[in-house]
């Protein structure tokens, strides 16, 4: 009856994280034990003790990594630089957030809000950086860190910014990408154009 149970566990936590695309690095942290030690009761070879069983029941139970996403959502929501939380979406990037920096630029920053479409609106060389963001597969966890320096039309006139940008699980069970954008002057922006290094991938 317990190896029954335990497999039950196991395919529990084989489920819940297909669905939220959480790694097991973070649910093993989440729950206090190594990746190793996390990755056997995942797979039904170790048995859980009884203390760890009832704390990975409460994690299923709370799905704490969801409002975790609702952190992040809040996080970047609310700071006063400019950052932003966006996803793929069909065939369409969509906006989830845009910080209190970003907004306070004025114009379509300002106005777009949460799940509104973002490609078409910011300019040909951010729908670009979209592209190369899709084909390098960020927005499928692929890819973990990106860096890319872009232009765009801003209110006050055109804005020149270095970002990075990171991929995090979303509440859909997908990818999204937290970013801070640096405002940067036109020379750096022509220097990064000229060498080639508008876009790299930081870390995979």
């Amino acid at each position: 009856m317990l190896q029954i149970q335990e497999m039950h566990l196991a395919q529990q936590l084989s489920t819940f994280r297909r669905q939220t695309g959480v790694k097991q690095a973070a649910m093993a942290d989440s729950l206090g034990i190594s990746q190793a030690y996390y990755s056997r009761i995942e797979s039904g070879t170790k048995q859980p003790s009884l203390q760890l069983h009832a704390k990975i029941l409460r994690l299923l139970e709370e799905n704490r990594f969801r409002s975790c996403f609702d952190q992040w959502r809040l996080a970047v929501r609310t700071a006063p630089t400019a950052a932003s939380l966006i996803r793929a979406q069909g065939d369409g990037i969509e906006l989830i957030e845009f910080s209190q920096g970003f907004r306070s630029q004025g114009g379509i920053y300002a106005m777009l809000e949460s799940g509104e479409r973002l490609d078409g609106l910011l300019g040909e060389e951010v729908d670009t950086h979209f592209d190369r963001l899709r084909q390098a597969g960020a927005f499928e966890g692929r890819v973990l860190v990106v860096e890319n320096i872009w232009q765009t039309m801003m209110p006050s006139g055109l804005g020149y910014f270095q970002a990075v940008s990171t991929a995090i699980p979303d509440d859909l069970g997908g990818t999204a990408l937290h970013s801070h954008h640096l405002s940067i002057e036109q020379d750096d922006y022509d220097a990064a154009v000229r060498d080639g290094r508008t876009f790299r991938i930081l870390k995979r």
